[in-house]
Order: C-alpha cells, then sequence, then structure tokens
C-alpha cells in the first residue's frame, strides 16, 4: 500500500460538506456547492478522511470524471459498493449478501463483461427515435392532465409534492405497465429508497440500528422486487406492450434474464425514473425564481425549451455522487491511487466546472453545447436519458404557455442523501397566463 501524499488529504470541513449526507439536506449554496469549488480549485483529486465511512478519493474536475467514468476496466462500479456508503451500512449489505454489498441487481453494480451483456440485450429500447414512436403522445396526454391540475390551484401549491413528483410518476408507471392504483405505493417506495439517510424517511423498525440507511436500501429493493414479480407472472398470462413484458423476453448470450436481474432491473428503473427527473423540474422552477429573465426568454422562444431541460439537469444534477474502485494502482492529475483505493465521482461538482462551463452558477436556457455529466458518462451512462429528456420537454411545452409568473412562497426544504438530493417541499404561488 502507498502512502497517501498529504498534501492530497482534503480539510476535514470540505470533506464532510461532500461525505455526510446531511449537508444535501440545508441549500446547496450554502456546503457543498462551496466545497466542489474548493476542491476544482485547490485540490482536484484529494483523499477525503470521514469518521465512519472508507476513505474515498474525491473527483470534482469535469475532465477527471469523464476519465474516471468511461475506463470501465480500470475503474470498476461492483468490487466495493457504487453507493457513498458509512461503513456501518455496507457492513450490513456484506452480512445481508453473504460477503459483497451487491443489495441491488442493476447495471449501476456490475462490471466487465456481465454489464455488456445485460445491457446490449435491450437493443433499441431506450433509443430516442423509439421512445418518441412509442411514447411521445402518451407522454403528452400526461402532461395536459398533470398541467390542468395544477391549474385547478387557488395561486399556491406545493411544487414538489401537488405537481413535480407525479407527472414522472405517471409517465414512469406508464412505461413500466403499473396499474393507476398502484402509483401512491410506487412513490412512497421510491422516497424510501433513496431516504435512509434521512431521519425524516427511515422506517421506524430501523431508528437507531446501525447501518439503518443500507437496512432501509435492502427493505425496499426488496419491496420492489415482491411487487415486480407479481406483475410479472401477470404479464407472463397476459402480455401487454408495456416494458414488463419486454423484460420477461429478455436473454443475454442466448439465455434469458435470471428472475432476480429481471426484477432488478425494474427495481431500478421504478425508483431512477421518478426521483431524478422530479428533482430536474423542480430545479428549473428554483431556477425561474432566482433566474426570472430566464423564464421570460424561454416563455417567449418556446425552440428554447430543448435546451431549457438540459440546463434544468445541469443545473440541478439530480444524482450528485457516484462511485468506483480503481481495480489496479494509477495516477490522477499525478496523484498515485491504489488498486481497490474508492473514487467519488463528484458529478454536481463536475456540472459547475469552470473549464468546460462559462459561468457555471447561473443558469442559462441558451447554453449549447451543454457537456453535462448529469447521465454519467462512458459504458454506464444512463440508459433512460432520452425518456427524461422527452418526458420533460413535453411536459415544459405543456406548462410555460399556461403560467403567468412562479415565485417561491416559502423555503425549500431539502432531502438528506449524497445520492439523489431531492426538494422534499417547494411551496410556490403563480398566476396563470
Amino acid at each position: 500500500m502507498a502512502s497517501v501524499d498529504t498534501s492530497a488529504v482534503v480539510p476535514n470541513e470540505i470533506a464532510r460538506a461532500i461525505v455526510l449526507p446531511a449537508s444535501y439536506g440545508r441549500p446547496l449554496e450554502e456546503v457543498v456547492i462551496p466545497a466542489g469549488e474548493w476542491l476544482r480549485e485547490n485540490m482536484p483529486v484529494g483523499r477525503a478522511h470521514v469518521e465512519g465511512y472508507d476513505p474515498v478519493w474525491l473527483v470534482s474536475r469535469h475532465a477527471d470524471i469523464q476519465t474516471v467514468a468511461k475506463n470501465n476496466d480500470l475503474f470498476h462500479n461492483g468490487d466495493i459498493n457504487p453507493l457513498l456508503h458509512s461503513q456501518a451500512d455496507d457492513e450490513f449489505a456484506r452480512g445481508v449478501t453473504g460477503g459483497t454489498t451487491r443489495t441491488l441487481d442493476s447495471f449501476s453494480y456490475m462490471d466487465p463483461p456481465e454489464h455488456q451483456g445485460y445491457r446490449s440485450a435491450l437493443g433499441d429500447y431506450f433509443q430516442p427515435g423509439v421512445i418518441r414512436r412509442k411514447y411521445e403522445e402518451l407522454f403528452r396526454d400526461l402532461a395536459k392532465e398533470l398541467v390542468n391540475e395544477l391549474m385547478d390551484f387557488d395561486g399556491e401549491c406545493d411544487f414538489v409534492q401537488d405537481f413535480a413528483a407525479h407527472y414522472p410518476t405517471r409517465v414512469t408507471m406508464a412505461i413500466l405497465g403499473v396499474p393507476k392504483e398502484e402509483h401512491g405505493r410506487m412513490l412512497h417506495l421510491t422516497a424510501e429508497f433513496f431516504g435512509g439517510a434521512d431521519p425524516e424517511m427511515l422506517r421506524e423498525e430501523f431508528r437507531g440500528l446501525p447501518g439503518a440507511a443500507s437496512r432501509q436500501w435492502a427493505a425496499t429493493v426488496q419491496d420492489f422486487y415482491g411487487f415486480f414479480q407479481q406483475l410479472r407472472d401477470e404479464r407472463r398470462e397476459h402480455p401487454q406492450d408495456d416494458l414488463t413484458s419486454f423484460v420477461n423476453t429478455l436473454e443475454a448470450d442466448g439465455d434469458p434474464w435470471p428472475e432476480h436481474i429481471k426484477n432488478g432491473f425494474l427495481a431500478t428503473v421504478a425508483p431512477a425514473g421518478i426521483d431524478t427527473t422530479k428533482s430536474a423540474i423542480a430545479g428549473a422552477v428554483v431556477a425561474f425564481t432566482q433566474f426570472p429573465d430566464q423564464f421570460n426568454l424561454v416563455k417567449g422562444d418556446p425552440k428554447l425549451i430543448p435546451s431549457l431541460v438540459d440546463e434544468s439537469i445541469r443545473w440541478t444534477t439530480p444524482t450528485k455522487n457516484f462511485m468506483r474502485n480503481a481495480t489496479a494502482a494509477t495516477e490522477l492529475r499525478g496523484i498515485p491511487i491504489d488498486a481497490m483505493d474508492r473514487i467519488c465521482m463528484m458529478l454536481f461538482s463536475g456540472n459547475r466546472d469552470e473549464e468546460v462551463f462559462d459561468r457555471p452558477h447561473d443558469f442559462d436556457a441558451t447554453r449549447r453545447p451543454n457537456r453535462h455529466l448529469a447521465f454519467s458518462h462512458g459504458p454506464h451512462i444512463c440508459i433512460g436519458q432520452h425518456i427524461a429528456k422527452t418526458e420533460m420537454r413535453i411536459l415544459f411545452e405543456e406548462l410555460l404557455p399556461r403560467l403567468g409568473s412562479i415565485e417561491l412562497a416559502g423555503e425549500p426544504e431539502r432531502e438528506q442523501s449524497n445520492l439523489v438530493s431531492n426538494w422534499r417541499t417547494m411551496p410556490v404561488r403563480f398566476t396563470k397566463a
């Protein structure tokens, strides 16, 4: 084991700001974003030592994140844990799995050659042309329905709880073929899935226990598995034109996908499709309140909506961090990294990198090109990115012409998570166009 260069050790205050979930429960402009800025300027590759967590290399620059993300042989996802969990959480996971932290059979936990085999089996299903042909009309109907519901409010609502959470839920559940009566259950499970580190979202039975976040993660994964096993059984008897029926048919290298892989894939699509898109939609509204000229600009020129979508995703960066581990000794920016060292790709920081984005803290709906990393990069880039961008584009096409103005009516509250950091509540006032 090579000794760590003490000049590359991140100051404790900065390390805690990035690693601890509680940091993300405060306005990001107070702690998290300034910590990322400090790292980019002073220590683009630095070693964080936070009590209760494995030592981890914080990688904050856009170019270095790309280097790590695209080299899937040198930087693995699943040897340790692709999530930035505490040591107690990882210890619990290893205890229930027989020695690994793989508590979910999703692409995020897979490395070569397993990852390519399963991902390639999906073919063109998630490509833009297929999505437009298969789902655009459906997305527009759902957007119109929800915008009409928003207009029924008397000028005030909680934009997250009353609006932003429901559109991606309806979209994702329609794609999966989940009945409407189960939408509330899926939304609740999604909140628990990402919320194990947040005291307000922790199940009562896990409070005070070591590894509580991992216990809740594992419990919600099993709930999702059980739900989708039952739905897939129904689809075997009565196939429909939905993703669940399609997954039942999938093969890799000539063999059917195992049951746990099918359930794991669907259990990933459900919460990822809901929470990340919810965050980006809500983020656009926060940006409109801080940069009202951008709201007026896009209302006056709807052709800017596609770039508005990308800027909302960049500026918000719903998935804040993702982990890798080195498989062999290597270097980043001349800093030696040992085999099995853990690496945190700070996606939110890469999306504010001054070397890539002019005025990175400003929200600019005309920003082109917009080479953000919100969907990651390389072989593990988000398979659902085109669905997210298509549904957001359609939503804003339907929403913006109906809004005259929108402003915050109180301080938004955020959830505590160093993975998907979302708004819990967002009171707004709005007028109709």
